[in-house]
């Protein structure tokens, strides 16, 4: 597991740290690349990274001493003729290296990781805002004005390395905040086309025709929106997502990318409510849905609104596997590409092992003691640690 958010000692800081977004780079690395975040100098934007005593190479905005440094060292010497402050890591953040993307407090206290270069995933919060309230959310929806944060994901854009393939955009919702969406998107398009975008979004917004229209008109070659599906029918949909109308704009959204040749994931939740009608909503999708691009079958992350709606919304995976296994096989049968996310392999059906993706991001994975012998951990997703101890009473080592 990693941890993404760290502590620092800063030297040097004569006034608050200039930039807030950087990206990593090693003493002697070439910057030829997108180092300039929307205009700014690159030694505004690009921090070294210095490791083992380095020497402070002259030319950077923001010097870094790594996090398995000593702590007892003296203070490093300030490069003569530098403009940057340095700052010694915490061990927390000892797995930094080049090319990944950090955020640093004015003062220089805190480090967060926006963009962990070797992590199988990553994903930048756009907005906690949202019109819908699930049950089960694992983001709960805040009322407050965070429009900064299309700013920040616009730098980490900027920043990308050359070889950056695949980004999530999530929430909230961030179809919430229109034009600075589509701003956001096009800034992709513009500065990193090459990327792989999967956008999680309720699908609501997307049932205005003329909005869809601006989205499809981006243009971006390798863009997908996830979009939760809970049910069949609108009563237990818009229960779930606690919006009325929630189910029919959902819908509706999710025709109207369909008719732009937009892609589209259908991502269900399983909770309590929907095992009972996981096969009818793979039948639904079957009979009204059958262009998405894949359905995501999600394992249930018992934190946020989920935590106090547990007896409401918590079932054990290991006892719904009849029910998993049907819709697994509606949706297979009808050639959908199906994928079972955040299930470990023990409480799975052998036959569904083929579906199973390690989908859990790299930042609250982990495994169990009792996962050390386990001939498939390998294979395996793990557990979410922000679940705590909500997790199946049938995890156990496969022989």
């Amino acid at each position: 597991m990693l941890k993404l958010i760290g502590r620092a000692d800063a030297s040097g800081l004569a006034r608050p740290v200039a930039g807030d977004v950087w990206r990593v780079c090693l003493p002697g690395d070439a910057d030829s690349d997108r180092s300039a975040a929307d205009g700014d100098a690159p030694a505004s934007s690009i921090a070294c990274l210095l490791r083992d005593r380095q020497a402070a190479p002259p030319g950077y905005g923001l010097y870094l001493i790594a996090g398995n440094e000593p702590r007892t060292r003296p203070e490093p010497p300030r490069v003569s003729g530098t403009p940057g402050p340095m700052l010694r890591l915490g061990p927390e953040l000892a797995h930094l290296d080049a090319s990944d993307i950090i955020h640093v407090s004015g003062d220089g206290r805190r480090v967060t990781v926006l963009w962990k270069n070797t992590a199988r995933h990553n994903a930048l919060l756009l907005t906690e805002q949202c019109d819908n309230y699930c049950l089960m959310c694992s983001q709960p929806p805040k009322d407050r004005d965070d429009a900064w944060l299309f700013d920040r994901a616009r730098k980490v854009i900027s920043l990308l390395p050359q070889d950056a393939r695949a980004l999530s955009l999530t929430g909230g919702e961030p179809t919430l905040h229109e034009d600075a969406l589509i701003g956001l998107l096009e800034h992709c398009q513009q500065v990193a086309p090459q990327l792989s975008v999967h956008l999680l979004s309720n699908g609501r917004r997307f049932a205005d025709p003329e909005f869809t229209r601006r989205y499809a008109g981006v243009g971006l070659a390798d863009i997908m929106a996830g979009i939760p599906v809970y049910a069949p029918e609108p009563g237990l949909h818009d229960f779930i997502v606690q919006a009325a109308g929630a189910f029919n704009e959902t819908v509706h959204g999710i025709l109207n990318l369909a008719s732009l040749g937009q892609a589209v994931e259908i991502r269900v939740v399983i909770q309590r409510h929907t095992v009972p009608v996981l096969a009818g909503l793979a039948a639904f999708i079957v009979r009204n849905l059958p262009f998405v691009a894949q359905v995501a079958l999600m394992g249930l992350e018992m934190t946020g609104l989920a935590r106090p709606n547990a007896p409401l919304v918590w079932a054990d995976p290991a006892g719904y596997q009849h029910e998993l296994a049907a819709a697994v096989d509606i949706l297979a049968t009808a050639g959908i590409t199906t994928r079972i996310y955040n299930h470990q392999l023990c409480v799975l059906d052998r036959r569904l092992w083929p579906y199973a993706v390690r989908s859990i991001s790299d930042w609250k994975n982990d495994y169990l003691d009792i996962c050390r012998t386990c001939t498939v951990r390998g294979a395996c997703g793990g557990v979410f640690t922000t679940s705590g101890n909500r997790l199946s009473q049938h995890l156990r080592p496969v022989p």
